[in-house]
């Protein structure tokens, strides 16, 4: 019978890295993502190789593996093999100090080139190991969540960090991100892991994690409503950049890409506070209005925890 198991990386699986899982059935293995430095434990030769998106901490070392089969969701065919494109995806503008980002921290040394593509929402079956999938397109358009043999739930990117949800992706959506959450807590899940946390959590614990996740993503948003409430005037994106609200530092040598992705992420909540009622555009930018985000963080919590 297939098992699955966490593979931590570095770190814990912490940013830069992330976690790998290693499905096994009597010596056949399929590996997810290689995030982990899976070569490192012994794992260089593996039966299948399975992406859950094309984040450079999920693809990082690929090239150091030898694989019979890869996988990836679809979406991902037009940047297979291309990472000047994979840049311009993720980083617009800013693309070329993505890639230096991704060459310097990730050990990415290209993107890689499955053999096949699934869509996110049906079945993958490797020689009678089975798992389901689920697109979760908050994180990115590709993002899928794995049902594993045994009934763990592997969240992927809903990483259940104190961080908090990353949407900094141009195709990126909070809105989305928060129904992904309330669906991964609906799941009939008999646990729940992620990609940079190094444990499992039982579903109970996982649900709650989860909903402090989401309450994560309220509080991300109450940062960008404090500081336009502060100004007392009319503020765009930018303007709010490099004032602590997503990042409280920008790391040495990535000023450029931490600012730009800190401005996609405000943009966005800003969108999303606009749907709260809570902002307003004006011609001269973004505006306070009266709102209360504690009682919209409470009944997106309580209604997560009515799930489990």
């Amino acid at each position: 019978m297939a098992g699955a198991r966490l593979v931590p990386g570095p770190l814990g699986g912490r940013f830069p890295f992330s976690n790998c899982v290693l499905v096994e059935d009597a010596g056949f293995k399929v590996l997810v993502d290689t995030g982990c430095e899976p070569w490192e434990r012994g794992l260089v030769d593996v039966d299948v190789v399975v992406f859950t998106h094309f984040h450079p901490d999920h693809i990082r070392g690929f090239h150091r593996l030898r694989a019979g089969r890869v996988a990836a969701p679809e979406g991902e065919e037009p940047y297979a093999g291309r990472l000047e494109r994979l840049a311009l995806r993720f980083a617009g503008e800013r693309w070329r100090e993505w890639i230096s980002m991704a060459r310097l921290v990730m050990d990415l040394e290209g993107v890689p080139e499955p053999g096949e593509y699934f869509r996110p929402g049906e079945d993958l079956c490797f020689r009678g190991v089975c798992i389901k999938t689920y697109p979760a397109r908050g994180h990115l358009q590709t993002h899928t969540l794995l049902e594993l043999p045994g009934g763990l739930v592997h969240l992927v990117d809903i990483d259940l960090t104190g961080f908090g949800p990353w949407y900094g992706n141009p195709e990126a959506s909070p809105e989305l991100f928060l129904l992904d959450i309330e669906a991964a807590a609906e799941m009939e899940a008999r646990g729940y892991l992620s990609a940079h946390k190094d444990r499992v959590y039982s579903r109970g614990e996982g649900v709650e994690a989860l909903a402090r996740f989401a309450g994560r993503l309220v509080e991300q948003a109450e940062g960008v409503y404090k500081a336009l409430e502060a100004a007392g005037r009319p503020l765009w994106p930018w303007e709010l950049t490099g004032r602590g609200i997503i990042y409280r530092r920008y790391l040495e040598g990535m000023e450029a890409i931490m600012s730009y992705f800190e401005g996609v992420m405000i943009e966005k909540l800003l969108g999303l506070l606009g749907l709260w009622g809570c902002t307003r555009k004006t011609p001269g930018g973004y505006v306070a209005r009266d709102c209360h985000l504690g009682v919209i963080k409470d009944r997106i919590t309580r209604n997560i925890l009515s799930l489990a």
